[in-house]
């Protein structure tokens, strides 16, 4: 396999490797790297109706879907969207329950993405591991006690595997967790481990990673039971601190690189929606004792949540992953002392989606969806930066629903490099005509075009707060105070910041894979030859060794491109 990759055995054939997104695949060795990107919204639908027998769940189930944006990203992955309409099934059953009957599940439909998880662990347990032992009128409680022993197991093989990224295991390694293959063929096991053949050796591996994040998430919820355990195991899984001392289970043995820590990222979030879960009574059953201090649990993790935002340089990966840890916990009384000290939050060059990277800086704990957007997303902020995220008009539909909201305390918006096209022009120039607190607006490279400026001069002829905008000459004359950059070889600070970011690109030329890295880089060449030959000064040397840095970047990639 190596000397196909390399080239070194049969050079003239063509590789095909497909590996999942977290896989250090050997890019250097590939001349062009492609992303399944999954259902497009009509195949969700389609997936959805065929997924259900009876039509009318399978509406109702697609309506909640659509109207949860936690869920309805999700669901573009087709193994994902399997897992939601699994959970969901026994939410939206067409059978009506017979008198004095309540459904076991005892719990609303999931809206958060361990909650899903969570009503698909359980659907799992209990049609198909307890057949015969439950009915659909008996206790989540009872369910969840019945099978404990073996989801104990189970969450302890996830989680120390997981910290050393296991995710294959031999007869030998469930049989150390008490284990055996006859179990996963018997039980409700089918449906979370499986049988693979590795030539003549049989391995195991869960039904997918995320399902082994899950369980280790819940082994951890069940067995951390002080507040400092809980601070001390998210200091671990989230910054590398290793606890001083702590006789719970999941903090004994540890075995964790540094550079291993981004892998925990999804484990975490899990974490935090299944200790909400257990706050709420919703693991009862799995535990018998509560949490030590239990009340003050969501106070305390609010003040840590707030010291990370308040004393930490976060990286954006990471601040991101820890608002997804808020939105899963979901509590007020965390979210309302972490609030305040989320003031600035950059999302530059990352593959997010607009709505749920938009959606997941929200600081309100209720759900999320775009149509509540503009009460409780980010408001909060006074910089944010989405620049080269492929963002299109609906990130501008959203964005300006925040805009336009009485409590927005945005100073700085930083969008550049995105494809918001004319229609979303329209809609921030709408937002900004009654806006008061953007001072500073960033839009080049936007896809913004004629069209998307017809009501640019009468709306922002009203505004008061704007002091720099990336474009439009034409509103000198209805606003001489505002400092309009035509074009950024125009400001020694952008200049600056193109350097930067095509610094981080040659640092790490793995991000030149990215089609929208590509395109981008050749939009500031064309804007610096708009520009054309300037005169000598700090601007005319800075975009010089812009221009030349360019075009190293974009010889390099044409060069593997060549397979040179």
């Amino acid at each position: 396999m190596v000397a196909l990759i390399k080239g070194s055995l049969l050079p003239e054939a063509s590789v095909i490797v497909t590996t999942r997104p977290s896989t250090e695949a050997p890019k250097r060795f590939f001349q062009r790297c492609c992303v399944v990107l999954g259902f497009e919204e009509d195949q969700v639908k389609e997936y959805t109706t065929k997924f259900y027998k009876d039509s009318e769940v399978a509406q109702k189930v697609y309506d909640y879907i659509v109207n949860n944006d936690n869920l309805f990203v999700l669901s573009f992955i087709p193994l994902y969207c399997y897992i939601i309409c699994t959970a969901m099934a026994e939410f939206f059953s067409s059978q009506p329950n017979n008198a004095g009957e309540s459904k076991s599940l005892e719990l609303s439909p999931p809206r958060t993405v361990s909650e899903v998880y969570f009503c698909y662990l359980f659907t799992a347990v209990k049609h198909h591991g307890l057949k015969g032992r439950t009915e659909r009128s008996t206790p989540r409680s009872e369910v969840l006690s019945l099978a404990k022993q073996q989801l104990m197991k189970l969450g302890k093989l996830a989680y120390e595997n997981l910290l050393q990224k296991k995710i294959l295991f031999d007869k030998a390694d469930l049989e150390n967790y008490g284990v055996t293959p006859a179990d996963v063929q018997s039980t409700f096991l089918c449906h979370i481990l499986q049988p693979i053949k590795e030539e003549t050796v049989e391995m195991f591996s869960f039904f997918h990673l995320t399902v082994q994040e899950h369980l280790a998430a819940l082994y951890c919820a069940i067995n951390l039971s002080s507040q400092v355990d809980i601070i001390q195991a998210l200091d671990f899984w989230c910054f590398g601190v290793r606890p001083s001392s702590s006789t719970a289970a999941p903090l004994q043995n540890l075995h964790l690189s540094m550079d291993k820590l981004e892998s925990l990222q999804m484990f975490t979030r899990f974490f935090m929606g299944m200790l909400r879960a257990r706050l709420s009574g919703h693991l009862e059953g799995l535990v018998h004792s509560p949490i030590e201090q239990e009340d003050s649990i969501p106070n305390r993790l609010g003040l840590w949540f707030r010291d990370q935002f308040k004393t930490r340089e976060l990286e954006n990966q990471v601040a991101l992953n820890l608002l997804h840890c808020l939105m899963e916990f979901h509590m007020k009384e965390a979210t309302s002392f972490a609030a305040p000290e989320i003031t600035k939050l950059n999302l530059s060059v990352m593959d997010v989606n607009p709505a749920f990277c938009l959606m997941h800086a929200g600081m309100d704990p209720n759900p999320l969806t775009c149509k509540t957007a503009k009460n409780n997303v980010n408001q909060k902020f006074l910089s944010f930066s989405l620049r080269y995220n492929c963002l299109d008009k609906q990130a501008a539909i959203l964005e300006s629903a925040i805009l336009k909201s009485n409590e927005c305390q945005v100073k700085k918006l930083f969008m550049c490099g995105n494809n918001l096209g004319p229609e979303g022009g329209l809609e921030l120039w709408n937002a900004l005509e009654n806006n008061n607190t953007v001072e500073e607006l960033y839009l080049d490279i936007t896809g913004i075009t004629e069209r998307g400026t017809e009501n640019i001069v009468n709306c922002l002829s009203k505004n008061t707060s704007l002091k720099t905008l990336t474009r439009l000459k034409e509103l000198e004359k209805r606003r001489p105070e505002l400092r309009i950059i035509a074009n950024f070889v125009d400001d020694l600070g952008l200049l600056q910041a193109y350097l930067d970011w095509v610094e981080e690109i040659r640092t790490d030329r793995d991000q030149m894979d990215s089609v929208k890295n590509a395109d981008a880089l050749q939009s500031v060449l064309k804007g610096l030859q708009v520009a054309g030959t300037m005169e000598k000064g700090a601007n005319a040397e800075k975009a010089k060794e812009l221009q030349t840095k360019i075009e190293e970047l974009l010889n390099y990639s044409t060069e593997v491109i060549r397979g040179k």
